[in-house]
This record gives structure tokens, C-alpha cells and sequence, in this order.
């Protein structure tokens, strides 16, 4: 259905959809792939916001006033990896929103975008930088993959760049902590890559 009322729109790795400053003209769908969201301060440090992958709306909010005015982007959204989007401009997003299914797909996403925030704030504001890495890769561990029965790979590759967007710190803070981290035998390093000490995991 979305589909139908749609521009398709093919996104690279790492190709930049919005930029600060952007025009806005079309509420979009991920119908394949990821998009991260990022947010840089003044400083030039970057922070993601928030990950989207199949199913997920963004710019939603564009049409949700009377003056139908064209937004600005504020944030950057860049494919992480290969992406499909599908657009929706003002007349295509106003006749799908007479499906209440659509409206219901809609909210869900807004709502849903709004709680990532809200517990991101209650991080940052009550948690260590230690414990929020703690929690970015116990969020990452795949629980099919062990090794030496003790040790979870993770299902994502994140880089010292990616952790640091995403965590709102430096590559070097980001350095240390894993070195601290190791230390304490949460997780350990191998060929490069982070794997999470087993007795952390619940469930395990």
C-alpha cells in the first residue's frame, strides 16, 4: 500500500540522505536496510539519535500542521547500509492516511522514536559513561554466537567512531573504557573484535 503511493528512492552505504539545512519534502519509509540519525554539536562531535531499520517512518511530522510549509532538516540521516526508501509527498501521505492501519503504523513509529529519546536523556542524566557502554553492547550480544563456551561475538561491528556517536564521546574516551572494561573481564578482544564475557548476559 505504502508502496503504491510512493517515489522509491535507493540509498548506498554510507550515503547521505538529509543534511542540517535540507529541505524537507516527503515523509519516509524504510521498506529495506538502516538509516542512523545524527546530530553534531558545535564542537564538531556527532551523536546518534536514533537507528531506523525496516518498517520505521522519519520526517513524519512534516505534514502534521496547516500551513503545509517545507521543514528543515536539523539532523543528518545516512544509510548504514544498502536502503530502499519509499516517499511520500503531502497528497500521497494525506489519502494513506485514510487507512486507519497506516495511522495506527505511523503513531507507532512517532511513539515509539519518542521513547528512545526519553530513555536516552535518563541515561545520560543518571548513568556512568561506563555503564552506558556496558548497556550498548549487552544490547549488541548475539546469542547464537559463542565462543570457548564463555565468550558472546556481537551482532554488530562497531568501530571506536561508531560507539563514540552513538554514546556522545570521543574515540579516545571511548579507547580507554574498553580498556578499563577489559580489565575487569567483561569482555575481551579478538582479532579486533568485542566479545562479551558470558556471565554479564542474563539469561546465559
Amino acid at each position: 500500500m505504502i508502496r503504491k503511493h510512493s517515489i522509491v528512492r535507493k540509498l548506498k552505504p554510507n550515503e547521505i540522505y538529509l543534511s542540517p539545512g535540507d529541505p524537507i519534502h516527503y515523509v519516509a519509509y524504510v521498506a529495506e536496510g538502516v538509516t542512523s540519525h545524527y546530530m553534531f554539536g558545535a564542537n564538531g562531535r556527532e551523536k546518534v539519535m536514533y537507528r531506523l531499520g525496516r518498517g520505521w517512518f522519519f520526517s513524519e511530522g512534516i505534514f502534521y500542521n496547516d500551513t503545509h510549509t517545507v521543514e528543515l532538516a536539523t539532523r543528518y540521516a545516512i544509510a548504514e547500509k544498502e536502503t530502499t526508501l519509499y516517499l511520500m509527498d503531502y497528497p500521497n501521505f494525506l489519502e494513506l492516511l485514510k487507512d486507519l492501519d497506516f495511522v495506527q503504523a505511523v503513531l507507532c513509529s512517532t511513539v515509539e522514536k519518542c521513547t528512545i529519546l526519553r530513555h536516552e536523556i535518563e541515561s545520560v542524566t543518571f548513568d556512568s559513561t561506563s555503564d552506558r557502554l556496558k548497556q550498548l553492547l549487552l544490547s549488541c550480544v548475539n546469542p547464537n554466537s559463542v565462543e570457548d563456551d564463555h565468550w558472546y561475538n556481537l551482532a554488530i561491528s562497531w568501530t571506536h567512531h561508531d560507539i563514540a556517536a552513538v554514546i556522545g564521546i570521543n574515540r579516545v574516551t571511548v579507547s580507554r573504557f574498553i580498556g578499563e572494561l577489559k580489565n575487569e573481564s567483561f569482555l575481551r578482544l579478538v582479532n579486533g573484535r568485542v566479545q562479551i564475557n558470558k556471565k554479564y548476559i542474563r539469561g546465559s
